[in-house]
């Protein structure tokens, strides 16, 4: 074998014709040169995560610290008590950069060495390289495992041995060329080098490339789409004449250049970095956010509408990480009572345990898994390593059971598995701070490919840095030159060099490091004819950092920033050239699209979508917006559950409503036939509301959220009191709340004669001093005056629902009273002086029941024969306006029609959606607004 060895060739693809090589020859760099000789030698090991060695190291510092009679001592000790994690990981590093260097921090005189190495040799007489579970020649167990430079290390070692004993090992090597002068390698690898010739490999030098400056052709773009159309078109266009190979250069990711590569019918390159930020990565730590006190009800809205594998087939719905049964079940829950442990959830476990038949018991036990999780979750202020490592055992569990053998759940698999190991090693007796734990999840997880990552065969040869460039002569196209950068060195003071160069390191300077890349990557861009760079000006909304190499190039050919050429440069009529390369262009012509018609919606005759039920929430959205009634009602379409759970008012709201049906049912007295005329004390209020939050708004628990919390449990409190204590003084006993009704309800006009059930819940059932009935509405708004003029106006049409189903249940020779009661302001809306100073006549319910009833049929009726009515842009239209009229003149219009409708017997509701879910489908938002 022969080995062209270079400081930045790892990753290299091998000699190919084009740069002189043959059967036989294989690029290598540092780490690639060290897994050959370990497999040679018989000191292969499995890879150990970085993360382990972390917790390893980290573990030794304790039981240093712990064995010291006085801890501040220690160095880094008070770096150690603030963030532990990084402390370790940091010394680690310069622990291995300086075993790399040549040192032997077991052997060193602690009185010798400067604070840093001494801080490292000291923890390192506690350190027993070795894999976990294996024990050193003298029986003491292993208490490090090796990393890069411990594996140098043992092969300088052994090499040494071998020639001290006079013997020798085959290597299998014939020949290593090196592209720099081994003297100028850090640390040990000079003596390597020395050790594997004295094995009889040939150590030769690879000639420098002639001292030339290559063509130069700079593009500079406005943006990263522009660059991308200009590389594009250079690689689609036909190559001139003895042109030579083709090399692209890609220093940026190419995600957007594939995607101009393929729309001209060309491969991708498929150069996209990885990521921590990858979608597998983030299933541990949303995992354990789930697990954590206070449980955050959106993070496990979507931990449990997580996809992480798409389904069998096509067709197939994707896989999750919860089984779909049990994800539907839960999310449903969730958005009915946004917490956990609540009379939803607890339903959706009882019905998840009724199920039969295939996958009902996965469900169920992923279901009972994730209800342990998250009402037994853990402190967040005592994390204990064991604790956390019990959580993961259901989840490793199932991404075996889901993996199928993919590559990216198995990393996610991975991460847990190398999580559990990191745990077993760190002090179980110490907990956790949420930020460490944060720390060691994004350390087991490393970092994942793109989706997109995906080179494909094409006639041009592909690297991402410039010492890797193969071919000699030829163009190379350089996609995104941007700031060259190279790993980051330790650095080491003058006291600290002089230590290691007394135990027999060689310490490299920073600089000269960087001068070993550098110089590589100078080297494989003079191997070019020609180099076009293509610069994109604005990447991900940023400049990209200028690269130094460009700029070297840039100024040995007496050239700067100033003559660097533009796109539009490039194009002279319909004829697009850069660099010998030609290609005819044409300009498609112009697509216009044409604004919905105005007007309603037809469609034909839609019988079909007849309800067989309506509630106050369908009625109120069919005479709104009988569009956005067939999109959600008949068709169906709704945001995904994950999307829908309630926050903000309408979570709110839940919640005071709860309170409030939990005390009526508490004071209740079966006697009475209803509450005590008397107000729960606001004590009691105020641990009513406690309890509930975590069922009904454990978001109110998370933290950052404690001052608004405190506001709206004021609020509530005193407004609860208010409502239980005016009632009593106006003499109404509360005989029900979140009473539930459906009674058939015969429709009017066209569609006289269809019968459909009319249902829904009461809030607030009561009886005045008479007996007779009376209906509360609560509402948690933001002002009263909407309701108060719904009141005042007779169209109240969910009071007018509520008086109705009284009615069906009840027939009165009057109808019952109706009123609002505002939860944020405390103030009620009624007719009853005693409820309501402000002398308002009552609400003509029936009056109200009717119009709302001829205007439910008249919108079914036209639904049924193909007219849909686009709600408030119906409205709009009619007075002249659009979406994008001022908010004054919309409003005059809506109450011009409200006035009109109840002229001549009608009824509008405002229902004005440019803020939902459907507008765009309407025109009231997007492209026609």
């Amino acid at each position: 074998m022969r080995i062209e060895f270079g400081w930045s060739l790892d990753g290299a693809s091998w000699a190919d014709a084009a740069s002189g090589g043959a059967a036989g020859t294989v690029r290598m760099g540092p780490r690639g040169l060290v897994t050959l000789l370990q497999t040679r030698l018989g000191l292969t090991r499995p890879e150990v995560d970085r993360a382990v060695r972390t917790a390893q190291w980290m573990r030794l510092i304790d039981e240093h610290l712990a064995g010291l009679s006085d801890p501040a001592a220690f160095w880094p000790a008070a770096s150690c008590a603030v963030d532990p994690w990084s402390t370790a990981r940091q010394l680690l590093r310069w622990r291995d950069a300086a075993v790399e260097a040549g040192w032997r921090p077991a052997t060193a005189d602690p009185a010798l060495l400067p604070p840093r190495l001494a801080a490292i040799a000291a923890v390192e007489r506690r350190v027993v390289v070795g894999m976990p579970g294996t024990c050193a020649p003298d029986g003491r167990p292993a208490t490090l495992s090796p990393g890069p430079a411990d594996d140098l290390r043992e092969i300088v070692d052994l090499l040494a041995q071998l020639r001290a004993g006079g013997a020798s090992w085959p290597l299998g090597v014939d020949r290593i060329s090196l592209h720099e002068d081994p003297a100028e390698l850090p640390g040990l690898w000079p003596m390597l080098l020395d050790l594997i010739a004295g094995c009889g490999v040939e150590i030769t030098a690879v000639p420098a490339p002639a001292e030339r400056a290559p063509q130069l052709e700079v593009v500079s773009c406005l943006d990263e789409w522009s660059a991308a159309d200009v590389a594009a078109r250079f690689l689609a266009a036909p190559a001139p004449p003895g042109d030579g190979p083709l090399t692209v250069l890609a220093s940026s990711d190419t995600d957007v250049l594939d995607r101009a590569l393929h729309r001209r019918g060309l491969p991708g390159i498929g150069r996209v970095a990885p990521s921590p930020d990858r979608a597998h990565h983030q299933v541990l730590g949303l995992f354990l956010d789930v697990a954590t006190a206070p449980v955050d009800v959106h993070q496990l809205a979507a931990l449990l509408d997580l996809r992480v594998l798409p389904g069998p087939d096509a067709d197939a719905e994707p896989i999750g990480l919860v089984p779909a049964a049990a994800r539907r079940t839960l999310l449903r829950a969730l958005t009915q009572e946004p917490g956990v442990g609540g009379p939803a959830w607890q339903s959706a476990l009882e019905h998840l345990a009724q199920q039969e038949g295939p996958g009902a018991a996965a469900a169920l036990e992923a279901a009972r898994e994730i209800d342990r999780l998250v009402t037994d979750p853990l402190p967040a202020e005592d994390l204990r390593p064991a604790a956390i490592s019990r959580r993961l055992g259901w989840l490793a569990d199932r991404l075996r059971r889901v993996s199928r053998g993919d590559g990216d759940l198995r990393a996610s698999l991975t991460q847990v598995q190398t999580l559990q190991q990191v745990l077993e090693m760190l002090d179980a007796s110490a907990p956790l701070s949420r930020r460490t734990l944060q720390q060691i999840i994004d350390a087991c997880g490393g970092s994942g490919p793109s989706p997109r990552a995906r080179a494909e065969v094409a006639d041009w040869a592909t690297t991402t840095r410039p010492a890797q460039i193969t071919a000699s002569g030829g163009t190379v196209l350089w996609w995104g030159p941007a700031d060259d950068a190279v790993p980051a060195a330790v650095t080491w003071d003058a006291e600290e060099i002089r230590a290691l160069d007394r135990d027999g390191a060689r310490a490299p300077a920073p600089e000269a490091l960087a001068a070993l890349h550098v110089d590589a990557a100078l080297a494989g861009l003079r191997r070019a004819d020609r180099v076009i760079a293509v610069l994109p000006g604005r990447r991900l909304e940023a400049a990209p950092a200028p690269s130094g190499l460009l700029a070297h190039l840039e100024a040995a050919l007496g050239r700067g920033e100033g003559d660097r050429r533009s796109p539009a440069s490039l194009l002279e009529g319909t004829t697009w050239s850069l660099a010998g390369r030609t290609r005819e262009l044409h300009r498609p012509a112009r697509a216009r699209f044409a604004a919905p018609a105005p007007g309603p919606v037809r469609i034909g005759p839609a019988a079909h979508l007849m309800p067989q039920r309506l509630s106050y929430s369908q009625a109120a959205t069919l005479i709104g917006c009988p569009h956005r009634w067939v999109l959600e009602y008949g068709f169906g379409i709704r945001p995904a559950q994950v999307a829908a759970l309630p926050t903000g008012p309408p979570m709110i709201g839940t919640l005071v409503h709860a309170v409030v049906e939990h005390l009526v049912q508490e004071l209740h007295d079966p006697q009475l036939g209803g509450v005590r005329l008397e107000a729960p004390t606001p004590e009691r209020i105020g641990a009513v509301f406690d309890a509930l939050v975590p069922q009904l708004a454990s978001e109110l628990d998370l933290p950052g959220r404690s001052a608004e919390r405190e506001d709206i449990r004021a609020r509530a409190v005193r407004s609860v009191h208010a409502l239980f204590a005016r009632m009593a003084d106006a003499g109404l006993r509360i005989t029900g709340t979140e009473t539930r009704f459906s009674h058939p309800l015969v429709l009017a006009g066209e569609a006289g004669g269809r019968t459909v059930d009319f249902g829904g819940s009461r809030d607030v059932d009561a009886r005045d001093a008479r007996g007779r009935p009376v209906v509360i509405d609560l509402k948690w708004a933001r002002s009263a005056k909407t309701y108060a003029d719904l009141f005042d106006t007779d169209e109240a049409i969910q009071l007018a629902s509520y008086a109705w189903s009284m009615e069906q249940e009840e027939p009165q020779e009057t109808a019952p009273a109706v009123g609002y009661y505002i939860l944020t302001t405390g103030e009620f809306i009624a007719a009853d002086p005693t409820l309501d100073p402000h002398g308002r006549a009552p609400m003509d319910t029936r009056g109200a029941w009717d119009r709302a009833v001829s205007a439910i049929s008249r919108a079914l009726s036209e639904v049924a024969a193909g007219t849909v009515q686009v709600g408030c842009r119906h409205l709009l239209e009619d007075a002249g306006l659009d979406a994008s009229s001022p908010y004054d003149a919309q409003r005059k219009a809506w109450d011009a029609a409200r006035a009109e409708a109840r002229s001549r017997g009608g009824l509008v509701v405002k229902s004005y959606c440019a803020t939902s879910d459907y507008a765009q489908l309407c025109g009231l938002q997007g492209d026609w607004r």
